[in-house]
């Protein structure tokens, strides 16, 4: 399960016209490890995440979940017949 969207990522690298291994070099990342942050695949320390996204001038943002189930009065007026 992808945690964010990593083509963001890409299109703001592709945007400032960086490679993956320019970017490696940049900020001493692998370039497997910038490869699976632009998939939204990456599992590393947030550290790294951030240092790729300091570069590009993204930030992370922390956002409450909401994935509440129906309360049973609303799960019948869903299933009501019109």
């Amino acid at each position: 399960m992808h945690w964010y969207d990593g083509s963001l990522i890409e299109a703001k690298r592709k945007e400032k016209g960086w490679t993956q291994s320019q970017v490696s070099l940049q900020t001493g990342l692998s370039r497997n490890q910038i490869i699976a942050m632009e998939k939204g695949n990456f599992t590393g320390g947030i550290k790294y995440l951030r240092r790729y996204l300091d570069q590009l001038g993204l930030k992370i943002n922390i956002i409450e979940e909401h994935n509440e189930l129906p309360q049973l009065d609303e799960l019948s007026s869903m299933f009501e017949d019109e």
